[in-house]
């Protein structure tokens, strides 16, 4: 599974991409949001009734279904803080990207299967490559957690950091391509060192 720190990043460039206008207190408020949304599925390690030894070794809490959760209570309150329109489009937006990444980022580690449909169908999926590294055990003295952190930062950052120039407006495209290419080149490279992690 992906690390904390991965999927804490993934909600960060989402709110990068469209940060909300209001005041500094809503823009932490929102970013914070998301970042807690993006972190939600891994909750079925502190609660029990959550955990997948509790569901027939599923994690339920992986599925798109669970994923969903959040953004349609998200939906609620926007709209009874009297959001609508465009704005309200692109905070669902923002929110349901930040829900579905955990499940997503956790899938192309490669390591175990999820059951991203559940409850409509039991069906394990798990991809046959890894371009992610698993996070291991979260201890920062621990060699192996410290070292596929490096790896995922170097995969997510610069892919991340492309998406964040992709729709940015740059006058020079050229410089804008350029600049994407070259941090495209760098995450693939770390992607072809998590892939050839042992699995």
């Amino acid at each position: 599974m992906s690390s904390f720190v991965g999927h804490s990043l993934t909600a960060f460039t989402i709110y990068s991409c469209h940060k909300p206008q209001p005041s500094l207190w809503h823009r932490v408020l929102w970013l914070s949001w998301l970042v807690i949304v993006s972190l939600l599925p891994d909750l079925d390690h502190f609660v029990p009734w959550l955990h997948q030894s509790a569901h027939h070794e599923m994690r339920i809490s992986h599925s798109f279904t669970f994923a969903l959760f959040l953004p349609i209570i998200t939906l609620i309150i926007l709209l009874l803080c009297g959001l609508r329109g465009q704005t309200l489009k692109i905070r669902m937006f923002q929110v349901i990207c930040a829900a579905f990444s955990h499940p997503i980022l956790d899938l192309f580690v490669g390591v175990v299967g999820i059951h991203l449909f559940w409850p409509f169908s039991w069906q394990i999926i798990r991809l046959p490559f890894g371009l992610l590294p698993s996070a291991g055990s979260l201890y920062l003295t621990n060699y192996y957690f410290s070292k596929n952190l490096f790896i995922e930062l170097g995969v997510l950052m610069p892919l991340f950091y492309s998406i964040y120039l992709w729709v940015k407006f740059i006058p020079n495209l050229a410089q804008k391509i350029r600049q994407i290419a070259g941090l495209m080149m760098i995450s693939s490279g770390f992607m072809i060192w998590a892939f050839l992690l042992d699995r």
